[in-house]
C-alpha cells in the first residue's frame, strides 16, 4: 500500500503538545511512526492546540470543493539554518515574482512593503521557523494578500495564539502562490509548535475553506477541466497516490462504478490516469480491468516532472537569448569535461528546498541545465561567463585547516558564529563575506559530520577531532563520495556590462575566436555580435581589439580606476611603481577587480602604491610589508619588522 497523504516533505515532527522544560522543542520522528490524531489526544493533554477539532485536519474534501496544495518545511536556527533561512529570504524577494515591475515586497495581518531586512532578523531564543507555500488552484481569480491573511487568522484561532508570520506573493509562475514565513516564538515569546497532522491536512483542508467561500463550489466543467490537467501531469498527483493505495502488488482492478455521479466520475478520474501512465510507459493493461503498476512508480514520475520542469527552463532561457540554440543537456553531480558557457538562467528546482540550478550556453550553441546548491547559484550573475567542473576532494579541504586550526586554539570546540567574527577581527574576510563564510563552514561541518568525523553538540557547537585533516585524508582515500560540481567566473561583469568595461574583459581575451568562428548558432551568435560592440568601443578609445598593446592599456585603465577610488577614500596621492621601485607601508586591504586581478595595497603616511597579488594567504589588515616590482617587471612584496614602516 501506498504512503499516506501528507503533502508535505517535513523531515521533523513538531509537536503542538506542551513540552517539559528542557525538552527539545523538535523531535525526530522515528521509524516512521505515524503521529498521533488530534481527535485522539485527551482533552488533559491538549494544551496550546485547544480549538483544533477533528474536523480541522480529517474532514475529506466534498466534490466540487476549491483544491489547494500547501507544502511546508522547518528551518532550524543553527547558523547553517540562518544562512539558509537568509539565501531562501534573498530568493523570495527577487525581481521579476510580482503583479508589476517593482518589487511587493513582504506583508502581514495589517502592513504591507515590509522589507526582507525586517523578516531576515531572527528573534532571541527563536529555536526554528516554519516555511509554508499555500497555492490555490484558482489564485488568479484571489486576492491573496486578503486571502493570506484570513488563512492566517483561521490557523492562528485553531492555534490559540497569535503568530508572527510575514508573507509575499509570487505571480511569475502559471499558478499564482504565497510564500509564508512563521517565526518560532509568538507575540508574547512564546515557542511555537505545530503539529505535523496539522500542517499536513488541517491548513490545507482550512485553505480549500476559504477558497471555496471566496469563489464557490467549482463547477461542472471547471471540475473536469481540473480532472483532465490532473490526469495529463508529468508529475506524481493525487490520483498516482490514490493509485497506490487501491493497489495490491502493484496490481489494480476496477470493479463496476457505484450508482453516484461523484463515484463515477471517480473511476473515470483513475482510469484515465492510468491510460496517460501507460503512454508514459508506466502502467500497463493486464486483462479486462486489471492494471499493473510500475515499480518505483512514485520516483519515476517525479523525475519525469523534473525532466519536463528542465526542458521548461531551457526553452525560455533560448526564447529569452532570441537564437536558436544546438540542443540541451541535463547534467547530474558528474558533469564530466569541464563546461564553459553564458549565465542565461538560475534558480531554485524547488522553491522549498535548497537545490539551485543554472542555465548555461555554451560557444557550440548548446544549453545546459546544471545543479548546484543554493548559494553557488546566488553568487553568479546572469550574463556571467563562467567555468563548471567536477573536482575530485581526494585533500583536505581548506576548510578543514580552518575548522582544525580554531578549534585547537579552544580546547577542541569549534563554533561557527565565534569563528566567523574572529576571521573578521583578523582581516581574513569582510563583513560583507560573513553569511557566506558561515554557510560554507557549516555546509563542511554537516558533510564531515555525515561521514562521522566530526560531532555535534549543543549550543550549536561541534567536538573536532585533533588529528581532523589526517582524518579528513584517510577518508577520502576510501570513500567514493568525493566528487563536487565547483564553478569559477572567468570574469565578474556579465558580457553586456563588459562592452564598455574599462579594464581587461573576457571578449578582450577571446575576440579572435569570437569573430572568426564559422559555427555560431545559440549563444555564440550573441557573443560575437557582442564582441562587434566591444571592438567599436575600443577603436573610441584608440585600441584596436584583440590586441597586446589594447589589453595592456586597459589593464591600466583599471589600475587607475581604482587608484581613483582608494584616493578619494583616504586622501593620499597614488605612486605608481616603475620596474625596480620599492615602497614600505602597511596594507590597507586586497581588492579584487572585475577582470578577476586582485591587488594589495599598501600605504604609508604620505602616499600609496599597489601591486598584483597571486600568492595565499591574502596579507591581514595593517601588516608591514614592503612591496616593489623587479627589473623583469614582475611584482614581489616581503613582511618586515614592525617599526620598519615609514
Amino acid at each position: 500500500m501506498g504512503k499516506k497523504d501528507t503533502y508535505d516533505d517535513l523531515p521533523l515532527r513538531v509537536d503542538l503538545r506542551a513540552k517539559k522544560k528542557g525538552e527539545p522543542a523538535v523531535s525526530l520522528r522515528r521509524g516512521g511512526a505515524k503521529p498521533k490524531r488530534l481527535s485522539n489526544l485527551k482533552p488533559s493533554r491538549i494544551g496550546p492546540i485547544r480549538g483544533v477539532s477533528a474536523p480541522a485536519t480529517r474532514t475529506p474534501e466534498r466534490l466540487g470543493s476549491r483544491r489547494v496544495v500547501v507544502k511546508a518545511r522547518v528551518i532550524k536556527m543553527t547558523a547553517y539554518g540562518v544562512g539558509a533561512a537568509k539565501l531562501h529570504l534573498r530568493y523570495l524577494d527577487r525581481e521579476g515574482t510580482g503583479q508589476g515591475a517593482e518589487r511587493e515586497g513582504f506583508f502581514d495581518r495589517e502592513g504591507e512593503g515590509i522589507q526582507r531586512q525586517e523578516v531576515d532578523a531572527i528573534r532571541e531564543g527563536e529555536p526554528h521557523q516554519f516555511r509554508l507555500i499555500v497555492s490555490p488552484e484558482d489564485a488568479e481569480r484571489l486576492d491573496l494578500k486578503a486571502y493570506t491573511r484570513k488563512l492566517m487568522g483561521q490557523v492562528e484561532s485553531d492555534l490559540g495564539r497569535k503568530l508572527d508570520w510575514k508573507a509575499i506573493n509570487h505571480y511569475n509562475t502559471d499558478n499564482p502562490h504565497t510564500h509564508i514565513v512563521i517565526h518560532g516564538l509568538d507575540q508574547k515569546g512564546e515557542e511555537v509548535f505545530i503539529d505535523r497532522e496539522y500542517i499536513s491536512n488541517g491548513i490545507r483542508h482550512r485553505a480549500a475553506e476559504l477558497a471555496t467561500q471566496e469563489l464557490g463550489h467549482r463547477l461542472e466543467h471547471e471540475i473536469r477541466d481540473s480532472i483532465q490537467k490532473e490526469i495529463k501531469a508529468k508529475s506524481f498527483t493525487r490520483a498516482d497516490r490514490e493509485l497506490i493505495q487501491q493497489s495490491q502488488d502493484n496490481r489494480i482492478t476496477f470493479d463496476v462504478a457505484g450508482d453516484t455521479p461523484a463515484a463515477r466520475l471517480q473511476r473515470s478520474r483513475l482510469l484515465g490516469r492510468l491510460q496517460e501512465l501507460e503512454r508514459f510507459g508506466y502502467a500497463e493493461k493486464v486483462a479486462g480491468q486489471q492494471w499493473r503498476l510500475a515499480d518505483h512508480l512514485p520516483d519515476k514520475l517525479k523525475q519525469l516532472g523534473q525532466y519536463d520542469e528542465a526542458m521548461t527552463r531551457l526553452k525560455r532561457a533560448e526564447q529569452q537569448l532570441g537564437y536558436p540554440a544546438n540542443g540541451y543537456r541535463l547534467h547530474d553531480s558528474t558533469i564530466g569535461n569541464p563546461l564553459e558557457g553564458v549565465v542565461l538562467d538560475r534558480g531554485l528546482s524547488d522553491e522549498m528546498s535548497e537545490r539551485g540550478y543554472l542555465i548555461l550556453g555554451s560557444r557550440d550553441g548548446v544549453l545546459h541545465q546544471v545543479p548546484v546548491s543554493n548559494l553557488s547559484q546566488e553568487e553568479t550573475r546572469v550574463g556571467q561567463v563562467i567555468r563548471v567542473q567536477v573536482l575530485e576532494e581526494k585533500s583536505v579541504k581548506a576548510a578543514d585547516w580552518n575548522i582544525a586550526g580554531y578549534a585547537a586554539a579552544h580546547d577542541g570546540i569549534y563554533h561557527a558564529e565565534s569563528h566567523a567574527t574572529w576571521a573578521i577581527e583578523a582581516g581574513k574576510i569582510t563583513p560583507a563575506q560573513q553569511e557566506s563564510y558561515l554557510h560554507a563552514h557549516q555546509l563542511r561541518l554537516n558533510t564531515l559530520s555525515n561521514l562521522g568525523v566530526v560531532k555535534s553538540i549543543e549550543g550549536n557547537r561541534w567536538q573536532i577531532p585533533e588529528n581532523l585533516p589526517d582524518q579528513v585524508q584517510a577518508l577520502a582515500q576510501k570513500d567514493s563520495r568525493t566528487t563536487r560540481a565547483v564553478f569559477v567566473a572567468q570574469h565578474q561583469l556579465p558580457i553586456d556590462t563588459q562592452v564598455t568595461y574599462r579594464g581587461r574583459t573576457w571578449l578582450d581575451e577571446h575576440y579572435h575566436e569570437l569573430i572568426e568562428d564559422s559555427r555560431p548558432q545559440g549563444v555564440a551568435i550573441k557573443l560575437r555580435n557582442t564582441a562587434v560592440l566591444r571592438a567599436q568601443w575600443l577603436a573610441g578609445q584608440g585600441l584596436e581589439a584583440g590586441t597586446q598593446a589594447s589589453r595592456s592599456a586597459l589593464d591600466n585603465m583599471e589600475r587607475q580606476t581604482l587608484a581613483a577610488q582608494v584616493r578619494q577614500k583616504t586622501g593620499l596621492p597614488f605612486r605608481p611603481l616603475a620596474a625596480g621601485e620599492s615602497m614600505q607601508g602597511k596594507v590597507l586591504g586586497v581588492v579584487d577587480v572585475p577582470s578577476n586581478r586582485r591587488y594589495a595595497v599598501i600605504a604609508n603616511s604620505k602616499e600609496f602604491s599597489m601591486v598584483p597579488w597571486k600568492q595565499e594567504p591574502l596579507p591581514p589588515k595593517g601588516m608591514n610589508m614592503a612591496i616593489g616590482i623587479n627589473p623583469q617587471g614582475r611584482a614581489w612584496s616581503k613582511q618586515i619588522q614592525k617599526g620598519i614602516a615609514r
